[in-house]
């Protein structure tokens, strides 16, 4: 636990079996009580590590008053149900993030299989997908609070002395936000910008988005703000706003040409495709064979993200044959 700023305080929420270990929760403390920016994994571990910083800084649940989360993924919105029954307080999510919440409850049905053939018909091997059912498993048994306040881009949350403005971030999550306090120069960047990883930007199942185009745009919207320190969701708070930004930019532009490459003039599968990228060279670099099954259901999202952009951009397309999609440098 660290207080970053005179009533900002830095608290850390363990991750099950998560190489990131933890979710950081920033705690802004005033007169009126306490808010909370997002709320962590849901169970008694994370629950526990919380109680124990708060109590580090003579407060208890009972004293926050509002919890503001960047996305709705598991690990920044699952215990914010529990909180809520615990505190009182009130549940701020963005708009669109909140259809996350309530996935079809079929689920275990037609649109559990419909799932499945999406991910077959991108290459996925047949036997991994034990990855998929997992994740999709996961989604079911998350929170299902819905959110007592919804954000919109530009709103300004008031605390106290604090003024944080929305900015509506889509990419990682359709719906994250950032929030910006100008007159500390600081920006809450929840996964939108991570000092050393670059932020899981994925296609997901069914989608007709363009996640990565968007991620990008975002990337430039806060580009140019006025900041000193940006508090992330993982890892930890780093000055450079502007560096960091044109780093992640150059990594997916590299993305972009190591995929057309690894394209060449074949007709491929996306799962074919992300066989040719080196998956985490901020890490050291691995291919997709050295991945775990849930890491390579993740490269194949974040390959197909890459391809989409690209097919918008005129560079890729795409053709359908024998229920298997394939993608071909144009």
């Amino acid at each position: 636990m660290t207080e970053i700023r005179p009533g900002i305080h830095h608290l850390k929420v363990p991750i099950p079996n998560n190489p990131l270990e933890n979710t950081n929760v920033f705690l802004l403390r005033s007169d009126d009580g306490s808010m909370l920016i997002d709320a962590g994994w849901n169970g008694d571990i994370a629950l526990n590590a919380l109680a124990t910083q708060l109590g580090n800084i003579g407060l208890h649940f009972q004293d926050i008053t509002r919890i503001i989360v960047t996305h709705a993924h598991h690990d920044h919105f699952g215990l914010a149900g529990r909180l809520r029954q615990l505190s009182g307080a009130s549940v701020a999510l963005h708009e669109r993030d909140r259809d996350f919440l309530q996935p079809p409850s079929a689920d275990t049905g037609d649109y559990a299989r419909s799932i499945e053939e999406w991910f077959l018909g991108h290459g996925l091997p047949r036997q991994e997908l034990g990855a998929v059912r997992m994740f999709a498993a996961m989604r079911r048994s998350g929170s299902r609070v819905a959110p007592d306040v919804i954000l919109k881009d530009g709103d300004t949350i008031t605390s106290g002395n604090f003024n944080l403005r929305v900015i509506w971030t889509p990419g990682h999550s359709p719906g994250h936000i950032c929030l910006y306090e100008p007159r500390r120069r600081l920006l809450f960047a929840g996964d939108h910008i991570l000092p050393v990883i670059t932020p899981n930007v994925s296609l997901q199942p069914l989608s007709t988005d363009n996640p990565l185009a968007n991620f990008l745009a975002s990337l430039q919207k806060v580009r140019g703000l006025d900041v000193e320190l940006v508090l992330p969701a993982h890892e930890t708070p780093f000055p450079d706003l502007k560096g960091r930004v044109d780093e992640i930019l150059h990594h997916h532009e590299l993305r972009n040409l190591e995929i057309l490459e690894g394209l060449g003039h074949r007709e491929m599968t996306a799962y074919e495709v992300a066989g040719h990228v080196t998956w985490m060279p901020e890490l050291g670099g691995a291919r997709l064979d050295q991945l775990p099954p849930g890491d390579r259901r993740m490269a194949l999202t974040e390959t197909l993200a890459h391809l989409e952009a690209l097919r918008a951009e005129g560079r890729v397309s795409r053709s359908r044959r024998g229920g298997m999609i394939y993608y071909k440098r144009s």
